[in-house]
Order: structure tokens, then C-alpha cells, then sequence
């Protein structure tokens, strides 16, 4: 969904604006060019009567090597098995990644629990009330409406108001916290169920843990997945 609104249709969109978004491909809107920063596009390249995918530069094919001179072509099926290795080693547990990627999120779930609790704010809201109520049976004793009256009430109430805002908000968050733990479990359950070799590109897979692939050379890609880590994978020769 976060793909297909950023662009339009191959027929409307402008020149150099981002490709629609193919699910057929999962790298179609994540494959980018290091050098100019332009989307990959899967192409068919024929020669000697025989057909070859690879990926190349969108702003190298349409606007030439004086656009972007530099840029690598990658064939589909070295690519598509780095994708897959990069992922097969965060399953593997290699390295700081899934350690990583645990403590960001525990970090998060870590500072949503230092929000005041909504009950804190339902205490507040009550003392601002009574000081309110406070404020009017003084007035009424004088019998006089006056502008240091009405300030002061007028900043009781935006107080009030304000605590409510806040309320709300730090239940949000609350119900956040309760949701990225369970993320952390689900987290645990697919790591510890995939220990295995994966061996085959998976489309669905691909679109759901990654968020961007930087071609840094003709042998190495620049990964960042969903959760903000990012790794380099070497791209080895079909």
C-alpha cells in the first residue's frame, strides 16, 4: 500500500517520477541506484539468442550514461539470492542484527512505559476541576463578574483540556506498548521456526522485512530492513 500511493501510473506519471509498484516484483520501487538514487527496473536483455533478467538503472535507460554513467547492471538471480542470504543471516541469529533489532524495540516498548499512566492524569483532571469549582463559589460570594475572574477560569479550563489531551495520548501509547510486545513474541516465533536454509527468493517475504536495497557496486548491495537496521550483502556471480 505504501508503495502503490507513492506513484502514479506508468501512463501519467512525469518523467523521473517514482514507477508504479509491480507485485509481481518485490525489488520494483526498493531497488535503488547508488550513484543518482533512481529506481532499479527489471529488464530483458537478449543477445546470441539467448534471454538474460537484470536490473538496471530507470534514469540510465531513459536518459543515457550522461544521466548516470556509472551505475551497475545486476542480473536477477545473483541478486535475488543476496536478498535471500542477507535475510537467512539474520535468521541464523549472525552478527549484532537480531540482537539489535530486539533492543530497538525494546527500547520503544521501554520509553511508551515511562508515559504517565491515564489514571495519573484522571487524579489531575480532578484537582483542575475542584480548583474550577473553587474559583466559581468565590465569585458568587462577591457577586461580580470580573476580568481577573475570567482569565483565571479561562486558564483552568485550557489546563483541563490539555490533561485530557494527554490522557488520551498516553493511552495510545499504552495500547501501543501492549502491541509491540506481542510484535516482539510474534518476532521470536518467526526466528526461532526459520533456522533453516531458505533457499528460494520469496516475493511476500522480501516486501515485508525490507524497506530499501542501495546498489553500492556490481558486488555489493546496502539492505535496510523494515525494523531500521541496515547491512551489507555481497552479490555474487549467477
Amino acid at each position: 500500500m505504501r508503495r502503490s500511493s507513492m506513484c502514479k501510473s506508468a501512463v501519467t506519471r512525469k518523467k523521473n517520477q517514482k514507477s508504479k509498484y509491480s507485485s509481481g516484483y518485490a525489488l520494483t520501487g526498493i531497488l535503488l541506484c547508488g550513484k543518482c538514487g533512481q529506481e532499479y527496473r527489471r529488464v530483458t536483455w537478449a543477445r546470441n539468442g539467448k534471454k538474460k533478467i537484470v536490473w538496471r538503472c530507470s534514469n540510465r535507460l531513459t536518459n543515457g550514461v550522461k544521466k548516470c554513467g556509472d551505475s551497475e547492471t545486476l542480473e536477477e538471480g545473483a541478486l535475488n539470492r543476496a536478498v535471500m542470504e542477507a535475510i537467512h543471516r539474520i535468521t541464523r541469529n549472525e552478527g549484532d542484527f537480531v540482537g539489535a533489532f530486539r533492543q530497538n524495540v525494546i527500547w520503544v516498548i521501554g520509553s511508551y512505559g515511562r508515559e504517565q499512566q491515564p489514571d495519573e492524569y484522571t487524579d489531575r483532571i480532578k484537582a483542575k476541576q475542584e480548583e474550577m469549582v473553587a474559583l466559581i463559589a468565590e465569585n458568587a460570594k462577591t457577586g461580580a463578574y470580573t476580568q481577573e475572574f475570567d482569565e483565571r477560569y479561562r486558564r483552568i479550563a485550557e489546563e483541563i483540556n490539555a490533561l485530557k489531551e494527554e490522557q488520551a495520548e498516553a493511552g495510545k501509547k499504552k495500547r501501543l506498548a501492549e502491541n509491540y510486545e506481542q510484535r516482539v513474541k510474534d518476532m521470536d516465533t518467526f526466528l526461532n521456526g526459520n533456522s533453516g536454509q531458505i533457499l528460494e527468493f520469496d516475493n511476500d517475504l522480501v516486501r515485508r522485512l525490507v524497506a530499501s536495497i542501495k546498489v553500492i557496486s556490481a558486488d555489493r548491495i546496502q539492505i535496510q530492513f523494515q525494523s531500521g537496521i541496515v547491512m551489507e550483502q555481497e552479490v555474487g556471480n549467477e
